[in-house]
């Protein structure tokens, strides 16, 4: 099936709506690799019944700094500063019916105390696939917003007002500049995505990360072009034009101009399973025994921030 371009007017829109100003420009990373991972603090961790679970999705608020984390053991809450992560059971309440949404969620924020995520419901009468849902109280409570019993978004990203996703285990790429109430069929990718990154000071910009290494587009997902042939690894864009991957294994990497060359910054420790990044530049990964670590000298040095088990 031939890509599709995006519509002029969701780019034009996602423009406008990022007019009130831009985020933090991230922190000009130092030349100088650094390969041993910063050593970590001790930190108290979470309770979850003694298992160690796998950590599929972080997201920072961007406002107060609270952490949201999706696992497959269900969903945890680390407050600001704090040393033990929490497990909560977030309520969903929709026209179908109502139930809790604490299993393994995607989650992004898209602004200070804008959490949106997509998954599945831990139980109740919700449909097996929630769509977009949204959550202004860090995850206590939650509420619809689109594509309830139709979509399983395995990738969110946002970047200036647009809004995109990607269904599982699908190459198709979709887009809205209203939040995610509506979206459209923007492109392909040229294999199913395990991570797409978006250029925060233009949207046209894309990168993502599969099984076949990553790729860039220049307009949008409209087109793609293979740039490193490094499967499994992860992908994170920072201001000002900083592309940060981190492959299996635990190197981590930046790009200055947009995945074309890369330069080896440090080591993470390990193999991570999702990467996120705040406006200010810092960096946030999980690795194997449910560790989550934290950069913020621009994936040069990791330190731990908390562990759940």
């Amino acid at each position: 099936m031939r890509p599709v371009r995006l519509l002029p007017a969701l780019l034009a829109a996602a423009a406008l709506a990022a007019c009130g100003g831009d985020e933090p420009a991230a922190e000009e990373a130092a030349t100088t690799p650094a390969p041993t991972a910063e050593p970590a603090d001790p930190v108290a961790p979470a309770d979850s019944g003694g298992a160690s679970p796998f950590i599929g999705s972080i997201s920072v608020d961007p406002g107060d700094g609270t952490m949201m984390i999706g696992t497959g053991l269900g969903l945890y809450r680390l407050a600001p500063g704090g040393r033990r992560a929490e497990r909560i059971e977030g309520a969903l309440e929709t026209p179908e019916g109502s139930g809790t949404v604490s299993s393994n969620l995607e989650l992004l924020h898209v602004g200070p105390g804008e959490l949106l995520a997509s998954g599945h419901p831990q139980d109740g009468a919700l449909p097996e696939d929630l769509g977009l849902i949204r959550s202004a109280d860090h995850g206590d409570t939650w509420e619809p917003v689109s594509g309830l019993g139709e979509f399983d978004w395995h990738v969110l990203e946002h970047a200036r007002g647009l809004l995109a996703a990607v269904p599982a285990e699908a190459t198709d790429l979709y887009v809205s500049a209203d939040g995610g109430a509506a979206f459209e069929r923007g492109g392909v990718a040229p294999t199913p995505p395990d991570d797409v990154a978006i250029d925060p000071a233009d949207p046209e910009r894309w990168a993502a990360a599969s099984a076949e290494g990553i790729a860039t587009s220049s307009d949008g997902g409209a087109s793609w072009r293979p740039r490193e042939p490094m499967p499994g690894a992860l992908l994170a864009w920072a201001q000002p034009d900083g592309l940060y991957r981190v492959d299996q294994g635990g190197l981590s990497w930046v790009s200055r101009d947009g995945g074309e060359s890369w330069e080896q910054r440090g080591d993470a420790g390990g193999s991570p399973s999702t990467l996120d990044v705040r406006a200010d530049g810092t960096l946030y990964l999980a690795l194997p025994g449910a560790v989550i670590k934290r950069s913020t000298d621009g994936a040069q040095t990791w330190k731990e921030v908390v562990t759940l088990r």
